[in-house]
């Protein structure tokens, strides 16, 4: 991408930032955007991980102590987060199946060496300025990374030489409001979908399929954010495309989400959406240069959140994505799922979760978008389904175990076999982790 366009672009963010910041009143609100104190359903008014809302009182969050010492809006601190799969095929590559996170199978994994320095908009109802810049080091760092960023599509000048090990920076932004009121510029994690990048904020070690393969992970652009109410909260700006600073694919993308809940938080949905031209993939480091010209690519994920009690929570996801002109005739590739959690608090120190989830990869455009060195790469189109279920465990709040079981089964062509390096239908493995917060 030239100059030129690029700071074209950057110019068109900012501006239709600026007027959907100006254009939407601020009410006032007495109580912050949270559910009831302690319970299930309760989410941070200004969560200092994720930006995603959809915090839950069942993943662990808060911290006891900070290394670099508490401040009230912000500070540095962060995470170190490691484990294990053990794959009971013992493929002979290493790779879980077609995954490209948590990939590896049989051997120790680092994944996330965490830091994040930051400082929050203010709690109260008072108008600041914040900023925020986190670095990701570890297996994970091909998802936290960006094309004009990390990598650039000549292929010089990139941050990292190899595949398993690197440096991210997924997230530099400033912003500017309050609580009701706010304006985000620079790079950010994306707002569509549920699974997220930081470790912290799965309660999951093994990823889900649509948090794989279905959407982005990181923009660049800008994006409002309003509270109209005690009970909505809707968000809108625009970014240059899935994962990218600059690409001579991309344009801008309008990326967008609203959230409605009830008065305890027991009953909540969100509908996100990004749509505009696209054609590379997620990442150049996995992929041979696009073949696709620059055509829509839309991609929109509706949530639904249950609570019953304040042990309980069950949460609905269900996603599409479509990318014109992908086929070889001209029509459009299409993916689409649904994942399902179950999440029980057994106490402070337990939590039990269960996902089924199903991703239908029509067109294989999608599923085996991963490292250069795995043999189970795109296509490989059919329907993916994958049972994970096991414990958190919560000794302190800087200290998270996530022991899991996960059975993966591929319905589709008796040509296609995802799993044990091309010679198997379904994977069993048996995985922990272990996050120490500082």
């Amino acid at each position: 991408m030239k100059w030129g366009y690029r700071h074209g672009l950057g110019a068109t963010i900012v501006a239709t930032g600026l007027v959907l910041f100006c254009s939407a009143g601020v009410q006032g609100q007495e109580q912050p955007f949270v559910g009831r104190p302690g319970s299930v359903g309760s989410f941070e008014a200004a969560d200092p991980v994720l930006n995603d809302d959809v915090m839950t009182g069942v993943i662990p969050s808060g911290q006891d102590w900070f290394l670099f010492g508490e401040y009230p809006r912000g500070g540095v601190y962060g995470w170190l987060d490691g484990g294990y799969v053990g794959n009971f095929a013992s493929p002979a590559s290493k790779f879980n199946g077609p995954y490209n996170a948590v990939d590896r199978a049989n051997e120790p994994m680092m994944n996330q060496a965490y830091l994040i320095a930051e400082q929050r908009l203010p709690s109260d109802d008072s108008w600041g300025v914040g900023a925020r810049a986190d670095l990701l080091y570890g297996e994970d760092f091909p998802l936290g990374m960006s094309s004009g960023w990390e990598v650039n599509p000549s292929g010089q000048g990139n941050w990292n030489s190899g595949q398993y090990y690197g440096l991210a920076m997924p997230q530099l932004y400033g912003e500017v409001g309050n609580q009701d009121l706010s304006l985000k510029l620079g790079h950010f994690y994306t707002i569509v979908g549920y699974e997220g990048v930081p470790a912290v904020g799965n309660f999951f070690y093994m990823k889900s399929y649509s948090y794989q393969f279905a959407g982005p992970f990181t923009h660049w652009g800008g994006l409002a954010s309003w509270r109209a109410t005690d009970n909505l909260q809707v968000d809108g700006g625009l970014v240059n495309g899935w994962n990218s600073l600059s690409s001579g694919y991309t344009n801008a993308n309008f990326l967008g989400r609203a959230r409605l809940k009830n008065d305890d938080n027991s009953l909540a949905s969100t509908f996100a959406i990004i749509s505009g031209n696209e054609a590379d993939d997620f990442s150049p480091l996995y992929q041979p240069q696009p073949t696709l010209l620059s055509a829509n690519r839309t991609r929109y994920s509706l949530l639904f959140e249950v609570r019953p009690s304040d042990r309980w929570e069950y949460v609905f996801h269900q996603w599409l994505g479509t990318q014109a002109d992908a086929l070889a005739g001209g029509g459009a590739g299409t993916w689409v799922g649904i994942d399902q959690y179950l999440y029980y608090s057994a106490s402070d120190t337990w939590k039990w979760g269960g996902r089924f989830e199903w991703f239908d990869d029509m067109n294989g455009l999608r599923v085996g978008l991963n490292r250069p060195s795995n043999p189970n790469h795109v296509p490989l189109p059919g329907n993916y389904f994958s049972l994970t279920v096991g414990p958190n465990w919560v000794p302190n709040q800087n200290l998270i175990m996530r022991p899991a079981f996960r059975w993966d089964f591929f319905s589709g062509s008796s040509n296609v076999k995802p799993y044990n390096d091309g010679v198997s239908n379904n994977q069993t493995m048996l995985g922990f982790d272990a996050i120490q917060k500082f």
